[in-house]
């Protein structure tokens, strides 16, 4: 329980886990899964056989028990966790993937999960329950300790993916007006500390956040020093509503191993931990790769009827988008019904600038994400990429009119055409390929989301005009 400032005692909160993740790994056992005790489990799940399979699994630390899990279909995961009852370890549910755990949660009755919630941390109880319905997650909320209950309830209010949601409220804050010795007496007699720590945050009076302390500073520096003459006052709060990109952002610009959440009024109300960047670099980079074509992260673990439903909104823009190009195609038939060869070549204008447009669009969505492209370099980059189009286009031009030269000798006005083609399309895909992710930024769309479709749409569809418009014009 958090003890007021003005009584002089720290601040802190104490973890409820028994044993930390980091702790199972000191255990004395072979850590990692292997192909014979997985399929061990399976055999004893096919045969019902249920202390067989307890037995091997009682030897696994969380981590390496969440990995099996996954690993398991739907039906053996539901029969595996019937098995293992209130047996399972709380503290495997952190370590599993989104969509497995909810999976896992589902199956399980509303006694379990609040046995299983009340032994995690808050920000690993906000995780399993901000993807309930209001009513189980108001119903779970009553029936927790009061403690968590008032860190949980906080912490749903903020939005999904803010400082808020994510923070910690693992951590000790202590007055900087204490001594060293204080500190330390604190630390060696407190026995509700958090598991691990390895910074100390300062506050005044008014639970502001005023400088932190590495603990090894703190165990070496003189037992009569204050607290403030030692500690490191260099410190950049974040906000509770701080989208938790930018806060990734922040942890790599400053090199943070913990960073502060304060509140409105610059109370602390939470940490955020390295690990829990990690996390969320994890994540993000996983949902942009993923968007960029269209699928989500956790598809490998959904049923076939959920990954199909979520797929079909991305096929049918990109149908949109091919129906436009061959729309344009439609308008150049008569002259395609003339030279045939027109069809064989167009393709090859069209994948090229698409696989431009693309490679400009990887570099500027990363740019974006790691904020390393800014109002100041922007120009610059913009420039940057069209001249790499530019000299990827004509170089690319004069080989392929060499090749169509070689291949169509009577067409010799043909090499021409789809040289200019080549090197106007790859131009234009590579200014498409910074330019719509810059704008849709702009507008408040992510970029890794939506870009895609555009480009494709513009590179095919131009690609397809300007090599059968110059056709038309140059060969007729």
């Amino acid at each position: 329980m958090k003890k007021s400032i003005k009584s002089r005692k720290p601040v802190l909160k104490s973890s409820r886990l028994k044993r930390s993740k980091k702790q199972a790994l000191h255990k004395n056992q072979v850590l990692g899964l292997g192909t014979k005790m997985v399929n061990s489990v399976l055999i004893g799940l096919e045969e019902n056989d249920a202390s067989h399979v307890r037995k091997i699994v009682e030897g696994l630390d969380e981590y390496d028990l969440a990995r099996l899990i996954e690993s398991l279909d739907v039906d053996e995961r539901k029969k595996l966790i019937e098995i293992l009852g209130d047996h399972i370890d709380p503290s495997v549910f952190p370590e599993l993937n989104e969509v497995v755990q909810e999976q896992v949660i589902e199956t399980l009755d509303e006694d379990q999960i609040v046995n299983i919630v009340n032994e995690l941390d808050s920000d690993e109880a906000v995780e399993i329950l901000e993807h309930m319905d209001d009513d189980e997650q108001k119903s779970i909320l009553s029936q927790l300790s009061p403690e968590l209950k008032y860190q949980v309830s906080s912490s749903l209010h903020y939005p999904e993916d803010s400082a808020g949601r994510i923070m910690s409220r693992d951590f000790v804050a202590m007055p900087d007006s204490w001594t060293v010795k204080e500190a330390k007496n604190f630390l060696l007699t407190d026995e509700n500390l958090p598991d691990e720590f390895f910074t100390i945050f300062l506050t005044d009076e008014k639970m502001r956040p005023t400088g932190e302390i590495a603990l090894d500073k703190l165990l070496r520096a003189k037992a009569s020093e204050k607290l403030a003459a030692i500690m490191d006052g260099e410190i950049v709060p974040i906000d509770v509503y701080t989208d938790q990109e930018e806060v990734a952002h922040m942890f790599r610009e400053y090199g943070w191993r913990a960073a502060e959440v304060v509140d409105g009024k610059g109370h602390l109300v939470g940490v955020i931990n390295l690990d829990d960047v990690v996390d969320i670099v994890h994540e993000e980079a996983s949902e942009d790769i993923m968007h960029l074509s269209g699928a989500e992260e956790g598809d490998v673990y959904k049923s076939v009827n959920s990954i199909w439903k979520s797929r079909i909104p991305w096929l049918i823009t990109n149908l949109i988008a091919t129906l436009l190009a061959s729309s344009v195609v439609r308008g150049f038939e008569s002259i395609i019904a003339q030279i045939s060869v027109l069809a064989v070549l167009m393709p090859i204008v069209a994948s090229m600038g698409g696989t431009t447009g693309n490679q400009t669009l990887a570099v500027v969505v990363r740019a974006l994400a790691t904020k390393e492209l800014t109002s100041r370099n922007t120009l610059r980059m913009i420039f940057k990429e069209f001249m790499v189009g530019f000299m990827n286009g004509f170089l690319f031009a004069g080989l392929i009119a060499l090749i169509t030269w070689l291949l169509f000798p009577d067409f010799q006005k043909l090499s021409l055409v789809i040289a200019i083609a080549m090197l106007c399309n790859l131009c234009i895909a590579s200014l498409a390929g910074i330019l719509i992710p810059l704008v849709l930024n702009k507008l408040k769309v992510d970029p890794a989301v939506s870009s895609g479709v555009f480009l494709i749409a513009l590179t095919d569809s131009g690609g397809y005009f300007i090599f059968l418009g110059l056709a038309k014009l140059l060969l007729f």
